[in-house]
Order: structure tokens, then sequence, then C-alpha cells
């Protein structure tokens, strides 16, 4: 039943509006222009956005109680189709935020992603002349819409040799949106040196694709990821390393610092991605010790890491006598997780070094403190008035 007071005017909304007829004015021409950050202007801030359990209705209640913070968000929109046709992942979310953001002066940058599986079909598309052009012009098809003031690219596991087709694409995507007068966003993975060994780095042409983006988003993590062993999953330390490099070839106005407001929970048969307020519920559930860890050896790491443990015990068969069942297991837990400590040490490379802004992956279960960091003024006074009905 708790869900029930947003379906029927989500319905409603979608029964009479399109998801290129939102019922919004269209944007004043010149605030689709590209901004440059200088000193009057300060770095934006901007969110990567996805539905999620535990937060009901439109996405716009994600970014509802720090309205005030946000320059600009990004719903991860769109996914690419095997010719390179797009399709839209939950319109009725995205018309009332698009709505939302309009109401709030917030630039509204939809993402393009590709996920993790089909890399080589994307290359295809990329190095075809024919496939490409189809598929900016799908794009185009979404930029055009009067409410979008530009376009995030978020393609990964792209292989090395998609370096060259993907650089051509994003320089003549750049040339038909910036006739539209929109935005180029793109989405890279990190890189601390132009030779970095990652190979799911090496399409990624800092380069050429910083010279024609207009917004160039690092996403500064996964430095230790869910596949391998519990260790921090982006150290202030190397996420200065990528940066630095960053802005010593893409223009530093451009570049905008991507941080993770996730951790991850070692030690099960999965490795779950969770939210500040998702550890702090496991803490009050199951004990154990919380350590900040300020540094290592290699300099400020600034994340916080978690241990605990679950006894479980295993099914017994029917026709063993109790004394025969297996013994109970201990499983052990680590997770490494960040709060707002460590938004302020990211904060602080992105004011050290001049960036354009920064980029939240993504808000939803974030420790409330990092509001203190960011956006003192949002942080005491939430506003929800322009979601009234939801």
């Amino acid at each position: 039943m708790k869900y029930l007071k947003w379906a029927v005017p989500l319905v409603i909304l979608w029964s009479t509006v399109t998801y290129s007829l939102v019922t919004a004015d269209p944007p004043d021409p010149s605030n689709a222009l590209p901004t440059v950050i200088s000193p009057s202007n300060p770095p934006t801030i901007a969110a990567w956005l996805q539905r999620t359990r535990g937060v009901p209705g439109p996405l716009a209640v994600i970014i509802a109680p720090r309205i005030t913070a946000y320059g600009e968000v990004s719903p991860h929109s769109f996914t690419i189709e095997r010719e390179g046709s797009l399709t839209v992942n939950n319109p009725v979310a995205d018309a009332v935020l698009i709505d939302y953001a309009r109401e709030n002066n917030i630039r509204y940058l939809p993402t393009i992603s590709t996920g993790w599986d089909n890399g080589s079909r994307l290359l295809r598309i990329l190095s075809d002349p024919k496939l490409r052009a189809d598929h900016i012009e799908a794009i185009m098809n979404i930029a055009r819409q009067p409410n979008i003031d530009g376009i995030d690219l978020d393609y990964e596991n792209l292989p090395p040799e998609a370096r060259l087709p993907y650089s051509t694409f994003v320089t003549e995507l750049g040339a038909a949106l910036h006739n539209k007068r929109k935005i180029l966003s793109v989405t890279v993975p990190p890189k601390v040196r132009a030779d970095d060994p990652c190979v799911f780095c090496k399409f990624a042409d800092y380069a050429a694709i910083g010279a024609v983006a207009d917004r160039f988003r690092v996403m500064g993590y996964e430095y230790h990821g869910k596949s391998g062993g519990p260790g921090p999953i982006a150290p202030v330390w190397w996420m200065r390393e990528v940066m630095s490099y960053t802005v010593s070839v893409v223009p530093r106005d451009k570049v905008s610092l991507g941080i993770h407001l996730y951790g991850y929970d070692w030690g099960g048969k999965e490795t779950p991605a969770l939210w500040w307020n998702e550890v702090q519920a496991l803490k009050g559930q199951y004990g154990g010790a919380v350590r900040y860890v300020a540094a290592d050896a290699r300099g400020a790491v600034g994340e916080s890491v978690y241990t605990y443990t679950i006894t479980t015990r295993p099914r017994c068969p029917r026709f063993l006598p109790e004394d025969d069942c297996p013994p109970p297991v201990q499983e052990h837990h680590t997770i490494w997780f960040v709060d707002a400590r460590y938004v302020a040490e990211s904060w602080t490379i992105v004011q050290d070094l001049g960036l354009g802004g920064i980029v939240l992956w993504r808000p939803g279960g974030e420790d409330p403190g990092v509001w203190n960091i960011l956006a003192p003024s949002a942080a005491s006074s939430p506003r929800f008035d322009n979601l009234s009905g939801f």
C-alpha cells in the first residue's frame, strides 16, 4: 500500500504526456550553452541517478532533500540496442524528473550507458560510418527536445581498439550537439598516466575527448572492485593522482571528479554495494567494529572499514538426528565505505586543482553530513514543495 500514492499520479502523468512533451516551458537558449567555471562560478555539484531499492516513486525523490545543491543531474535513462538505437529505461520517472529539474533551474543531461557486456557490439557500431551516423541521429532525437540541456555518455567496457572510433564518434556527436546549442558530457574511466595498464581505460583518449567535450567526468572509483579482495574503493591519494593526470591533458574547467557514495560488502556469496545508511543498519543488527583509515603508506585514504560476523546454521537433512546436524558456520564480512570525511577530502581535490565540478554516484542513502561539506544551505533547508502530490 505504501506505493499506491505514487502509482495514481504517475499513471495520470504518463497517460497525458509523452517523454518528448513534458509540461514545462522551453528553456532560454542561453541556458543550453556550456558553462565555463571561474572563481565567480563555483564548481558544479552533479549526480548520476538510477532507480534503486528502497526509493519509491520518481527519481526526483532522490534529489529533492538537497535540491538547492545540484547544478546538473544525469539519470541513467537510455541503453544502446544492437544497431545503435536507444531504449528509454523509465520514461515515467524521467518525465517527472525533467519537469522537477526545470522548475528548480537544474541542468538535465541524461546518461546513455552501455553496461559491461556489449563492448564488441558497440565497437562495431562506432567503426561503421553508417551505423555510427544512425547512432548519433538516435541520440540527437533525444537531445533536440527543448527540456534536454545536453547528453552524458557513459560508454564502458570498450576494447583498446575502440580508441580511434570512439574519439571520432565523440567529435561528430559534439559537433551535432553544439550546432543545437546543447552540452556534451563524456564520462570516462580513471587513469593515472597516458600509458595506464588498465585495459578498459585504453579506449578513452583523454586529450581528444577533452578537446570537444564540455563536461569531462572521470569515474574516480573502483581502485578496489567487487571482483577482488577487500580494500578502499578509491583511496584519496589515488584519486588525486588520477585528477592530476587528467588536468595535465584536459582543460581543468571542463573536468569533474566522479566520486562514489557506496561501499562494498565482501565475505558472502556475493559482494553487494551498500549505501552508508545500509552499513549503519548492519552495524545496529550485528555489532562489530568500524575503523576510519585516514592514511596508508602511500598517502591519504579517507575511507572506513567495518567488520562483522554472521552466524548461520546449515540446513539439516530430515533423516539426521539433531546431534549429527552440521554445526553453525561463521561468515566474516568486511565493508569498505565512505562518509562525510571522505567527501570532504574529495571536495578538497576539486578546489585544489580548480576543477569544474564534482559528480556523485549515486545519492540516496549517503551520510547526511556530506551536505554540510558540499552545500551547507542544502543540508539545513531541504525542499519538497515542488513534489506536491507525490
